[in-house]
């Protein structure tokens, strides 16, 4: 994989990594005739749909990898969570100012330096959150509307743990009601409102009861190392809400399929 800056790493840990990848022309292959290949959630011409990812360069872990996300989370039945009382976890998140880009996966928050998730004597810093619609993760085998992917980095400036949130439609959330007045609807938009800020800390449940396991990028490349917490309290958003969302070209099906869970356990931590 090629060395990236911190914001690269930011980009690529979001769905909405624009990464591109041009595989080598073949003989008697120039000009019209050849195309690049980037990833997307559905295959065409020029894309490579979640099947082909793995056939990108730099992109093979998505392939090979044995312990990929998303996958399905379960309360009851032989693949349930184990209960366990795990390190306690710390947010300690600020207001950040709202910058949106819609760069054609996703819907990403920029976030501010300073705000963090400490656990088992680790810190990580918030990055970013984005969206995925619906849900990449399943509960009890059930999908959600949305799931927000809030996005860490670890002291080397690498992704590092990632914090998911269910959406189920409800109430109207009222920290993301202005933002999303201001989604950006077109591909490498960018809103960023004069004097508007956020708390991330309201699109997190009030349980912080959790699904902690091994696991991956969902996006290309697919890298592995990466501790994914999952809340199990899903949060409400307005169907208005959701909508803006899904309604966007290209974002009303970004989701990665399931991927086997192998020989992981998945744990179930008490807050």
């Amino acid at each position: 994989m090629k060395t990236l800056s911190v914001l690269g790493a930011i980009l690529i840990l979001s769905a909405a990594c624009a990464k591109e990848a041009t595989p080598p022309a073949k003989a008697g292959e120039t000009g019209a005739a050849h195309h690049e290949k980037h990833w997307g959630y559905e295959s065409g011409p020029d894309t490579a749909g979640p099947e082909a990812w793995k056939d990108l360069p730099g992109d093979e872990p998505c392939g090979v990898g044995k312990e990929q996300s998303p996958i399905a989370l379960s309360l009851s039945g032989d693949g349930a969570a184990k209960k366990a009382d795990g390190p306690p976890l710390t947010i300690a998140y600020k207001p950040s100012r709202v910058s949106i880009l819609n760069n054609g996966h996703t819907e990403q928050f920029t976030y501010d330096p300073g705000s963090t998730v400490s656990e088992g004597g680790a810190t990580f810093t918030l990055a970013q959150f984005h969206f995925h619609s619906p849900s990449e993760h399943t509960l009890d085998g059930q999908s959600f509307p949305l799931e927000i992917h809030l996005v860490h980095l670890n002291a080397e400036g690498k992704p590092g743990l990632v914090l998911g949130v269910f959406v189920k439609e409800g109430a109207e959330n009222a920290p993301l009601a202005a933002p999303f007045r201001t989604l950006p609807a077109e591909k490498d938009q960018k809103s960023e409102p004069s004097g508007a800020t956020i708390d991330a800390t309201g699109v997190l449940p009030a349980s912080h009861a959790r699904f902690a396991y091994d696991g991956s990028l969902t996006t290309p490349p697919c890298s592995e190392g990466l501790r994914w917490r999952v809340m199990q309290q899903p949060i409400e958003m307005s169907t208005a809400e959701i909508d803006a969302i899904r309604k966007l070209p290209h974002l009303s099906r970004t989701n990665r399929p399931i991927q086997p869970l192998g020989g992981r356990t998945v744990l179930l931590v008490s807050p």
